[in-house]
């Protein structure tokens, strides 16, 4: 399934200097006033849920970003139907 909008990831930073690269792109792009917020990563699976006038219609996990796998029969075991 082609997801409506890209799935993107963000890349990796692994020390400070990744982190101020990031910090001056973002900056670039939108401005000063910006803020942060920092989790830990928790790998997982990542999914599209589609949802029409309030109804489930399917999940579809992230694939390359562009297009992923439709997952109707097992998404509807573990998200609300509305």
């Amino acid at each position: 399934m082609r997801h409506g909008t890209p799935m993107l990831s963000l890349g990796n930073a692994f020390n400070e200097q990744d982190l101020l690269d990031f910090d001056r792109r973002v900056r670039q792009a939108v401005g000063d006033d910006i803020a942060y917020n920092v989790e830990l990563k928790i790998d997982g699976l990542a999914v599209s849920l589609r949802y029409e006038n309030g109804v489930f219609v399917r999940g579809a996990t992230r694939g390359d970003g562009t297009t992923g796998r439709i997952l109707l029969k097992t998404s509807k075991r573990f998200v609300p139907s509305r």
